[in-house]
């Protein structure tokens, strides 16, 4: 890959193999320029112990479960990059996705933060460069009704060509790619989310500085566990969350 300066995050909890895959995909398809950081949510299982016998990577062990965003925040006073990479457990990458983000970030510098197509192991497309949310478009995320389907397809922006760039509200934190200096300026996620919607909240923050586009053309595998629909905690967690959301940034009916 070429000479850019990045830099990475992953917030490990649960899940070893895929976070092994995640870190091994990462190794190949990268050099030494990308300073990857594992940081360990104080999972059970210790996860950052099992990979630090197979990779030199830079780790953050943690006491306690401080959430998604407040645990890619621990790099912000580690890393010197051009750009940063925030990436999910789950995820696989190929040789042309940072190579490829990384082009157009440097092609269009008034564009912040940047998502890549992401599939399903399957090789179908996941719909995560999305449009605002709103209430009646994540009831019909967790109610299956036909009548709500068109909600759904709009907030997931089935309606844009998915082979095509464009510009979007909600750049999904499986995987993305910000520029560090918006990343370290806005302060990093917002802390006040736990789980869930602190990417939508931080994609707002930075296109307070920038741009948001969906790149197609740099693609990820996302090994998507849909854990929200199998737990009931945890669609309470993500309830608390879009209220915080609302009130931070306007309560949308539709």
């Amino acid at each position: 890959m070429k000479n850019y300066n990045i830099s990475g995050s992953i917030v490990v909890y649960n899940k070893p193999d895929d976070a092994y895959k995640t870190v091994e995909s990462i190794q190949k398809y990268t050099d030494s320029n990308f300073s990857l950081y594992v940081i360990d949510n104080a999972s059970p299982d210790r996860i950052s112990e099992m990979l630090k016998q197979h990779f030199d990577v830079n780790y953050i062990d943690l006491s306690e479960n401080v959430g998604f965003g407040r645990g890619h925040n621990k790099v912000l006073d580690r890393i010197d990059s051009k750009y940063h990479f925030v990436i999910n457990p789950d995820i696989l990458i190929n040789q042309n996705t940072i190579d490829t983000l990384c082009d157009f970030m440097d092609a269009n510098p008034d564009v912040a933060i940047a998502c890549p197509k992401v599939l399903h192991p399957d090789g179908s497309v996941q719909y995560i460069a999305k449009r605002r949310p709103s209430l009646m478009a994540l009831v019909s995320r967790r109610i299956r009704l036909p009548f709500l389907r068109k909600l759904e397809d709009r907030y997931l922006a089935k309606d844009m060509d998915q082979d095509t760039p464009f510009e979007v509200d909600f750049c999904t934190g499986c995987f993305f790619v910000i520029k560090t200096d918006v990343f370290r300026e806005i302060g990093g996620f917002d802390e006040d989310y736990f789980l869930y919607f602190e990417d939508a909240d931080i994609t707002m923050r930075a296109k307070q500085k920038g741009k948001a586009w969906y790149v197609p053309s740099a693609d990820v595998i996302h090994f998507w566990h849909r854990e929200t629909a199998q737990s009931t905690g945890r669609f309470i967690t993500q309830v608390k969350s879009m209220f915080i959301y609302f009130k931070k940034w306007g309560f949308r009916l539709f």
